[in-house]
């Protein structure tokens, strides 16, 4: 009979302390969470500009450790190829600028192919790439925009990157 009282009584101890502590911890109000904007959503507000439904599409994310982000799309449609880049990216340091690449295949192996898109420019509150080719250039599903110093054909410092699904 005694054992029996001693475990009522650490089980009724346990219950108040448990009560005692649901009770007097501090209520930490409960956030709804903001769902974030995707990136087509935040290159609509900061362009002014619809993106039109019959491209391909692809988001760009910031592969610097940076808070800039893009989105590129692309088109193959009467014997032309048109690619554009949208870019909300920080104004270069003196003496560098923005540079557009298509890609495919690994980097640093053989079947790596990189085609420059040229330049960006400042357009309505971002960056912008304008490219357009004869030749068909859909195989090429990777995009990436540098930070360079020297316009030419290898890329210095990458900024943003995305893939296109082939």
């Amino acid at each position: 009979m005694v054992r029996k009282d001693i475990i009522i009584g650490l089980v009724v101890l346990l219950l108040i302390a448990a009560a005692v502590f649901y009770f007097k911890k501090p209520k930490v109000p409960e956030v709804t969470p903001t769902p974030t904007q995707d990136i087509e959503e935040r290159i609509k507000e900061s362009f002014k500009f619809e993106i039109p439904d019959d491209l391909e599409r692809v988001e760009l994310v910031d592969v610097s450790d940076g808070d800039s982000y893009g989105i590129a799309t692309r088109k193959f449609e009467g014997g032309r190829f048109s690619h554009v880049v949208l870019a909300d990216l920080p104004e270069p340091e003196e003496g560098f600028f923005y540079q557009g690449w298509l890609f495919k295949g690994e980097e640093g192996s053989e079947d790596y192919l990189l085609v420059s898109t040229g330049r960006a420019v400042v357009a309505k509150g971002g960056y912008l790439i304008e490219f357009n080719s004869a030749s068909d250039l859909s195989m090429y599903y990777g995009v990436m925009v540098t930070k360079e110093k020297v316009f030419d054909i290898n890329p210095e410092e990458k900024v943003l990157e995305g893939f296109f699904a082939n």
